[in-house]
């Protein structure tokens, strides 16, 4: 199952930057971990902002809700979570809704 995550720091945490800088960078640390796993397949930090993404591909809902709560910054952040559809069953979809479109046509 492949999920888009955003996590966006919520509204100024008043926390010493020095500790908060140390959760980002354990964060960061733990998904590199998951990339070496394949777990995420891809993700960064946002540039001009106190966000990131990643994208992960996982067994289940649980593993993901998991996943996300074990990481450092999880109490501090607000998450966006959008299910995806592999890029080859996205391309059946839309040949499958073609050929129904050019048979509709033909009746």
């Amino acid at each position: 199952m492949l999920f888009y995550i955003k996590g966006e720091l919520r509204e100024q945490e008043s926390l010493p930057v020095e500790k908060w800088l140390g959760m980002v960078a354990s964060t960061w640390q733990l998904i590199k971990q998951l990339e070496n796993n394949g777990k995420v397949l891809a993700g960064g930090a946002m540039i001009g902002q106190r966000a990131g993404c990643v994208i992960v591909d996982v067994d289940s809902n649980e593993e993901l809700s998991d996943l996300l709560t074990r990481l450092p910054v999880a109490g501090y952040m607000n998450w966006e979570v959008v299910p995806l559809i592999p890029a080859d069953t996205a391309l059946e979809s839309a040949k499958w809704a073609l050929q129904q479109l050019s048979l509709a046509g033909t009746r």
